[in-house]
C-alpha cells in the first residue's frame, strides 16, 4: 500500500503547475422579488494589492464572472442605484479551488437595509451537520469513469456485504436522489445504480440519524444529490476504459439562469466481472458423515444505457418545482461452470458432476418524478409534495447442462438439459406531502407533519422445463414453475414537534402511524395466496444538546420497522444450483426495532469526529437460512427466527492535515445476542460484524488531485460469518487546457482480488466457502468540459466604463 501511495504521489508532485488562472462569478438579485438586477456595477480588487483591481456591469439576467484571476484572497463589491452596497470579504483563491460560484448576490433596497458586509465561506471537504455527513464528491479521481455505486462504496460509515448489498452502518439504509425516494425494488435500485454514471453527482449526504420524515427507516438515509450546474450554459464528454474489460462514454448538458435550471444527462456502459469460488460441506448424520465439494468460476457481461433529465424552475422565492426523468436498459450476458464431488468418510470420491449455466437477460426501467415547494415568509414555514411513477419489466432465460460422472471422472452417459424462463413486470407510483409551521417568529419552534402513500405492484411469470431424452422435447415442470402477482400499499401518517429550549438544548419528536398491506395472488405456483395487514405506531424523539460551536450531543430513540423486500418474499425457486436451491418466503413478517443512540460530534474546519454508540432491540427478527434436507442438499430461504439484541459503535473522523492533505477514517461494529432458546435448537451463534475504511485526499495544485480508498469488513450471520480481504483503489486526476481537458487514471484494487472468506455452521452440517472476483482494474478517463457564461454585453468598451463611473460617483 505504502508503495503505491509514494507513486502517486510522486506523480501529482511532478506534473506540479503553479500558473493561476482562478474564476469568481455569481447573479446579483433582488432581496425582496428575487428578480436580476440588470447592469448592476460589480468590482473585484485582490486584498493587498490595489493595482489588482477589476470592474464589469452584470448583464442584463444579473450575471457576472471574473476570469484569468491570480491566487489569493478578493474582496467583491457590487452597487446598483436604489439598492444598499453589498461587500463579500475574504474570498479565496488557491491551488486546491480556482473556481469559485458565489451564487445569488442578494441585493437590498436602500430603505430597508443598511450597506452589507459578508466574509464569504467555502463548504469543506466533509461537512458535519446535525448528524448529516456532506461528502463532496463532484472532482472525485475515484467517481471519475465509475457509477453511483462505486461511488458510494467509498463513502464514510458505508460498506459492501458478500452479495453486493450496500450498507450504512451495518443497515440496509434508504437512498433518495435529491431528497426524492427512488421508490424502486432491491433489484431496480442495483441496476439503477450501477448504470448511473458518478461524475453527475455532486455530493452524498449520510444521515446515521435521518429527519423526521425518514425516521421510521432503520438503516438511515443516504441522499445522492446530483449536479445542478452553474449559471450558462455547460456541456461535458466523458469516456473511459479499464482493463477488466468495462468502458463507457456519457454526455452532461446543463443550462442555468436566475430561474430555469435543465440538467441532461446519456451514455452507455459495458460492464464485466469475474471470478471463481469453491465450497466444503460436511454433512452430518446420525451413524455418518459425508462431504459434498463445489468448485465454480463465472463471466458476467452487461451493456446499461442511460438517460436523466431534470428540469427545475423557480418562478419567485416562494415557488419552486421540479421534474426528473430517470431511465435504464440492462443487456446481460452471464455463464458459469460448476464442479461437483461427493465424497465419504475417508474423502473419497464416490460421485461426480459438472453443470454449465448460461443466463441471457434483458430489461427496462423508466421513472418521472415532480415535486412541488412553497416557502412561507418565515423560511421554516414550507409545503412540500413529492410524486413519481415506475414502470420495469425484467426478463432472463437460463439454460442448464449437466453432465453426470464416474469417481474416476468419466463420463456416465447421463446428463440433463433444463432452462427457466423468469418475466418480471414492475410498477409503482407514490405521492408524499410534508408541511412545517412555525410557532414562534425566529421558527425555533415548530410543528412538522406529513402524509404519505406508495403502491407497488409486482407481476413475476417462471416456466421451467427440462429436455426429455427419448423424443428430444421441452416438458414442463409445473413444481418448479409459478405465476403469481405480489402487491404492496403503505400508507403513512406522522406528526411532530421540534423546540428549542434553553441553554442550546433542542428537542425533536414526533410519531408516525403507519398501514402496510401486502397480497400474493398464485395463478400458477408452489405456495397459496397470502394476504398480511398491519398498523404499526412508530414514535420517535431526539434530545441535542449544543455543548459549544463545536461540540454537540443528541440522545436519540426511535421505533422503526424492517419491512421484507421481494428478494426475501419471492417464492420462486432459482435452481441454478440444484444442490443448494435458494427462494423466497411470502409468509414473512416485518421486523419491529427499538433504537436507542448516543452521538457525539466534534466540527472544526480541519477537523472533524463523530462517534455513535447505540443498543437496538429488534423483535421478530428475520434473515436467510440454510438447512440440510434428507436428500443431501441445502435449500435457503428467509425465515422470522428470532428476537435480537444489537450493540452499536461507530466512528467515523475528517482531518485536514494540510491545505493540499485531507484525510477521513471510519469504523464500525455491531453485535448481535440472538435467543438463547434458538441458539440451542438451530446453533445460531451470537457475533460482531466490524467494517472499517480510510479516504485519502490530495492536491499537489490546483490541476491535479489524488485520492486513495481502503476497505475491510468481517459480517457475522445467525449462522456463520463472512470476511473479506483488504480492498484498495487509487486515482490520479489532471486538468490541462484551461480546465476544460480532465484526464484521470484510477487503479482499483491493484494489489489482489476481492476475497470473501465465509463459514457457516447447523446442527447437521458445516460449510467453508470461498468466492474471489476479480475487481483489480487500472482505468483510464478522459472528459472535456463544453462551457459558456451568459454575459451579454451590448454596451461598448468606453460606454460601460462611462456607465460604471457614474455609479460610483452616486454611490
Amino acid at each position: 500500500m505504502y508503495r503505491f501511495l509514494i507513486f502517486f504521489l510522486f506523480i501529482g508532485a511532478t506534473i506540479r503547475n503553479v500558473s493561476a488562472q482562478g474564476t469568481v462569478s455569481g447573479i446579483v438579485l433582488e432581496a425582496k422579488t428575487g428578480k436580476s438586477i440588470a447592469r448592476a456595477s460589480v468590482q473585484l480588487r485582490r486584498m493587498g494589492d490595489s493595482a489588482k483591481q477589476y470592474a464589469m456591469a452584470a448583464d442584463k439576467d444579473g450575471n457576472f464572472s471574473f476570469s484569468k484571476l491570480g491566487l489569493g484572497y478578493y474582496r467583491l463589491t457590487i452597487q446598483s442605484i436604489g439598492f444598499s452596497k453589498l461587500q463579500i470579504d475574504s474570498i479565496v483563491l488557491r491551488a486546491d479551488r480556482t473556481d469559485i460560484n458565489l451564487g445569488e448576490m442578494m441585493m437590498h433596497e436602500l430603505s430597508s437595509s443598511l450597506n452589507e458586509v459578508i466574509v464569504y465561506a467555502e463548504k469543506p471537504l466533509i461537512e458535519n451537520r446535525d448528524g448529516k455527513i456532506s461528502y463532496n464528491v463532484s472532482e472525485s479521481p475515484l467517481g471519475n469513469g465509475s457509477n453511483a455505486s462505486e461511488l458510494l462504496k467509498n463513502m464514510p460509515l458505508v460498506n459492501v456485504n458478500s452479495d453486493g448489498t450496500i450498507l450504512l452502518r451495518g443497515k440496509e439504509p434508504l437512498i433518495l436522489m435529491d431528497e426524492k425516494p427512488t421508490n424502486l425494488n432491491a433489484q431496480q435500485l442495483t441496476e439503477l445504480l450501477e448504470s448511473l454514471p458518478a461524475n453527475v453527482i455532486e455530493k452524498v449526504e449520510i444521515m446515521v440519524n435521518p429527519p423526521p420524515e425518514y425516521a421510521t427507516y432503520p438503516g438511515g438515509v443516504i441522499n445522492i444529490v446530483t449536479k445542478k450546474g452553474r449559471v450558462g450554459i455547460y456541456g461535458r464528454l466523458s469516456a473511459s476504459a479499464g482493463s477488466r474489460g468495462e468502458s463507457s462514454v456519457s454526455s452532461n448538458f446543463s443550462y442555468r439562469s436566475a430561474q430555469l435550471n435543465v440538467n441532461a444527462n446519456a451514455g452507455v456502459g459495458w460492464l464485466e466481472a469475474r471470478g471463481n469460488s469453491y465450497s466444503h460441506r460436511q454433512n452430518i448424520y446420525k451413524d455418518s458423515v459425508n462431504y459434498f465439494y463445489s468448485q465454480s468460476s463465472y463471466v458476467n457481461r452487461s451493456t446499461m444505457p442511460n438517460m436523466r433529465l431534470q428540469t427545475d424552475y423557480d418562478p419567485d422565492k416562494q415557488n419552486s418545482m421540479s421534474f426528473v426523468y430517470q431511465g435504464y436498459m440492462n443487456y446481460s450476458d452471464n455463464s458459469n461452470t460448476t464442479f461437483y464431488t461427493n465424497l465419504d468418510s475417508l474423502l473419497h470420491v464416490y460421485k461426480a458432476s459438472s453443470r454449465s449455466n448460461h443466463y441471457d437477460g434483458s430489461g427496462y426501467s423508466h421513472g418521472i418524478y415532480g415535486s412541488y415547494q412553497w416557502k412561507g415568509k418565515n423560511p421554516v414555514e414550507k409545503l412540500q409534495l413529492y410524486t413519481g411513477y415506475n414502470l420495469g419489466k425484467n426478463e432472463n432465460n437460463r439454460d442448464f447442462y449437466q453432465q453426470f460422472l464416474q469417481p474416476d471422472f468419466l463420463p456416465t452417459g447421463i446428463d440433463s438439459t433444463q432452462s427457466q424462463f423468469f418475466d418480471t413486470y414492475t410498477t409503482s407510483w407514490y405521492a408524499k406531502l410534508n408541511y412545517n409551521k412555525p410557532l414562534n417568529d425566529t421558527g425555533t419552534t415548530f410543528l412538522t407533519s406529513g402524509v404519505a402513500y406508495s403502491s407497488n405492484s409486482f407481476h413475476n411469470v417462471l416456466n421451467t422445463d427440462f429436455l426429455r431424452k427419448s423424443d428430444n422435447q421441452y416438458i414442463r415442470n409445473d413444481l418448479l414453475s409459478n405465476n403469481f402477482y405480489f402487491d404492496q400499499d403503505i400508507l403513512t401518517v406522522r406528526a411532530g414537534l421540534v423546540v428549542s429550549l434553553p441553554m442550546r438544548w433542542r428537542l425533536i419528536t414526533g410519531v408516525q402511524a403507519e398501514h402496510s398491506g401486502t397480497t400474493f395472488h398464485f395463478i400458477k405456483g408452489n405456495a397459496s395466496d397470502a394476504n398480511n395487514g398491519y398498523w404499526r405506531l412508530l414514535p420517535n424523539a431526539t434530545l441535542r444538546k449544543d455543548i459549544t460551536r463545536e461540540l454537540n450531543m443528541a440522545l436519540v430513540f426511535r421505533e422503526t420497522i424492517r419491512r421484507p423486500g421481494m428478494v426475501e418474499l419471492n417464492p420462486s425457486i432459482d435452481y441454478s444450483d440444484p444442490y443448494n436451491i435458494r427462494f423466497g418466503n411470502p409468509y414473512l413478517q416485518p421486523s419491529l426495532i427499538d433504537n436507542f443512540d448516543l452521538n457525539i460530534g466534534y466540527n472544526q474546519r480541519k477537523f472533524n469526529i463523530n462517534a455513535s454508540l447505540g443498543y437496538n432491540r429488534i423483535k421478530n427478527v428475520f434473515n436467510s437460512i440454510r438447512t440440510l434436507v434428507d436428500s443431501g442438499k441445502t435449500q435457503i430461504s428467509y425465515q422470522n427466527i428470532s428476537d435480537q439484541n444489537e450493540y452499536i459503535a461507530s466512528l467515523w473522523t475528517g482531518i485536514t492535515l494540510s491545505q493540499s492533505l485531507r484525510v477521513n477514517i471510519s469504523s464500525g461494529y455491531n453485535y448481535n445476542q440472538y435467543d438463547a432458546r434458538m441458539k440451542q435448537l438451530y446453533r445460531y451463534n451470537d457475533g460482531g460484524s466490524f467494517y472499517s475504511g480510510l479516504n485519502f485526499s490530495y492536491t499537489p495544485d490546483k490541476l491535479t488531485v489524488i485520492e486513495g480508498s481502503t476497505r475491510y469488513s468481517s459480517f457475522a450471520s445467525p449462522q456463520g460469518r463472512s470476511r473479506t480481504n483488504m480492498s484498495m483503489s487509487f486515482g490520479v486526476q489532471r486538468k490541462f487546457f484551461n480546465r476544460k481537458l480532465i484526464v484521470g487514471v484510477a487503479a482499483i484494487d491493484p494489489l489482489g482480488l476481492l476475497q470473501y472468506n465465509g463459514y457457516t455452521y447447523a446442527p447437521n452440517f458445516i460449510i467453508q466457502s470461498q468466492s474471489r472476483s476479480n475487481t483489480r482494474n487500472f482505468r483510464i478517463t478522459v472528459s472535456y468540459q463544453l462551457n459558456k457564461t451568459i454575459i451579454k454585453r451590448k454596451l461598448s468598451e468606453e460606454k460601460q466604463k462611462e456607465a460604471l463611473e457614474k455609479v460610483q460617483h452616486k454611490s
